[in-house]
């Protein structure tokens, strides 16, 4: 895809996602929504906390990354580590989306580590991997004792399917995943492999996940850094909740939060912007809280990343394109 056609298809994305936020903010009303945003100037504390737990939950990322890296054999510096995945949280907020992103980090890595190109970007996709799988899981756990009160919202209903839809793809994703000896088992996949270059690349990938598949202890840490990382999102979430006086309990929220960043997560929109908004409306419903305060804590929460987004972005133009 040419360079013109990709910043087309992001202006056009983006107008998307504004024009959803735009529709929403005009279903639930200009002065209503106004009005949701008095409380702000009065819990300036509340709008800080949030902003810290957003940047502790995207160390906990980074940490994360940084494990894998090293799992792998890519010893690589913390320092390079934590520029590469802010670098790729500003490409996610406002370039290419989630998977812009990874590309940025997979380049940084493959840059750092020219003899093993393969290895360095299999280092982001089983990033995102652990990440998507611990919060499907969790989220599919915390979801099962309230199945029954979404399932009389039509609206939440829908969600509810992707996640399912997301989540047998994930338990077919981890059956090949722990399926050893692949490419031996099945002929196709043994002559895909041999002479052809994205073949030979494939196989390079599933090995390296061989490391974590003979020893699982190497996914500890990164799974309990992913939980750390929702939780702490949840929480950031939950103190722009206090700075809007919107009462809802932290269980409550922690119920739907892992369904709206999993289903956020599809890049239809720069940042998820309007598809994210639409899903805490919905999901918010059953208990209780109406759309525009739902409304405005999913864009409070958007501004919130987007600030370290933009630190992200400041590390980007600190360095040059030669630097990345």
């Amino acid at each position: 895809m040419s360079h013109s056609r990709r910043v087309t298809t992001f202006l056009l994305r983006l107008l998307i996602g504004l024009a959803l936020v735009a529709l929403l903010i005009h279903s639930v009303g200009l002065d209503d929504f106004r009005a949701g945003l008095a409380p702000l100037r009065t819990h300036p504390g509340w709008i800080a906390s949030a902003l810290a737990l957003t940047f502790a939950a995207l160390m906990a990322g980074v940490i994360r990354w940084h494990l894998i890296l090293r799992a792998i054999g890519l010893p690589t510096p913390f320092a390079r580590t934590f520029r590469g995945f802010f670098i790729g949280q500003y490409f996610n907020a406002f370039l290419f989306g989630a998977c812009g992103g990874d590309l940025v980090r997979a380049f940084i890595s493959a840059r750092d580590h020219p003899d093993r190109r393969t290895e360095a970007a299999t280092s982001v996709i089983l990033d995102r991997a652990i990440g998507l799988a611990v919060t499907l899981f969790l989220g599919g756990a915390l979801l099962l004792p309230r199945l029954r009160d979404f399932a009389r919202h039509p609206e939440a209903r829908f969600a509810l399917l992707l996640m399912a839809v997301f989540l047998l793809a994930t338990i077919a994703f981890l059956g090949l995943f722990f399926t050893n000896h692949l490419f031996e088992r099945h002929a196709w996949l043994q002559r895909f492999s041999v002479g052809r270059k994205i073949g030979s690349l494939l196989r390079r990938a599933y090995e390296a996940l061989f490391l974590f598949r003979r020893n699982l202890r190497r996914l500890t840490g990164p799974a309990l850094l992913s939980v750390a990382n929702l939780l702490l999102l949840a929480a950031a979430t939950a103190a722009l909740a206090r700075a809007i006086e919107l009462t809802i309990p932290f269980r409550d929220l922690l119920v739907v939060f892992p369904v709206i960043t999993v289903l956020a997560a599809v890049p239809l929109t720069p940042g998820s912007l309007g598809v994210r908004e639409s899903l805490y409306i919905y999901l918010l419903a059953p208990f209780g809280i109406p759309p525009g305060p739902a409304l405005l804590l999913s864009l409070l929460g958007f501004l919130a990343a987007t600030a370290w987004s933009l630190f992200g972005g400041l590390l980007f133009l600190k360095g040059s394109a030669r630097e990345l």
